[in-house]
């Protein structure tokens, strides 16, 4: 268990460049290849996280290893890390500092950990837990199962003053983001109460709790000590027909 544990700390300090990244990246080029009308390549699940373990062992068909180091990965460490504090190599040498240069690269891969490790708890934790629900099929872009499973699937911290919303990001309406991903912030913090009150009338669990707890339930997610919910499966089968039925209408009217 503490090697799990030895894990979880390891990936929070390294998600970004581990997952996010070559996920991010696997989006553009799967959202670049349906704007141009080209096919998904076969025996591919879209939807299926690409992270470095998956580049290093399986390979994806939407880019490979050494394109992903040398477009996303290697600029950004070349630029970031070392060309960015070059010009501190020069002012040390000039004031009698040697270590200045070398000081600077330390500190700017620190402070990347350091933000790695933030941004792993204001946006991991929000969407993990044993109160979250986990979904067998995909569903209709802002079809009634996306705006039902965004609210299932996502998490708000505390929220509803500036200065608690400015210390979040505004990332603790991660409910209200993922329901309108290009509203405005300010507006995130006028639609949330609308968006509990509909929660409620309709009995949809509108789940809204401290970040440390939501933390805590993430790591027991990942240790393997709890579990997410998966979705009746009954029910999800019925609300994806429900949403085809609404979309043949939504044909038939234009």
């Amino acid at each position: 268990l503490i090697a799990k544990y030895l894990y979880v700390g390891v990936s929070m300090m390294t998600w970004k460049w581990l997952y996010y990244a070559p996920n991010t990246y696997k989006e553009l080029k799967l959202a670049k290849m349906r704007r141009e009308g080209k096919p998904i390549p076969k025996d591919c699940i879209p939807s299926d996280a690409v992270t470095i373990k998956t580049l290093v062992f399986q390979g994806t068909p939407f880019y490979t290893l050494w394109e992903f180091f040398s477009i996303v990965m290697g600029p950004y460490l070349v630029i970031h890390f070392f060309l960015l504090p070059l010009p501190l190599l020069f002012v040390g040498q000039y004031f009698n500092m040697d270590n200045m240069y070398a000081s600077a690269v330390k500190n700017l891969f620190l402070a990347d950990l350091l933000t790695n490790v933030h941004g792993f708890v204001a946006i991991v934790t929000n969407h993990a837990g044993d109160d979250m629900y986990r979904f067998r099929d995909g569903c209709r872009p802002f079809s009634g199962s996306f705006f039902v499973r965004q609210v299932l699937a996502s998490v708000d911290f505390a929220m509803g003053t500036d200065l608690i919303d400015f210390m979040h990001g505004f990332l603790n309406y991660q409910i209200e983001h993922h329901l309108w991903p290009n509203l405005s912030m300010l507006s995130y913090q006028k639609s949330a109460p609308l968006v509990r009150a509909i929660c409620k009338k309709h009995g949809i669990p509108y789940v809204k709790e401290n970040v440390f707890i939501r933390l805590k339930k993430t790591i027991d997610i990942m240790t393997g000590t709890s579990s997410m919910k998966w979705f009746p499966e009954n029910y999800e089968r019925k609300y994806l027909e429900m949403d085809a039925v609404e979309e043949a209408k939504k044909r038939i009217a234009k």
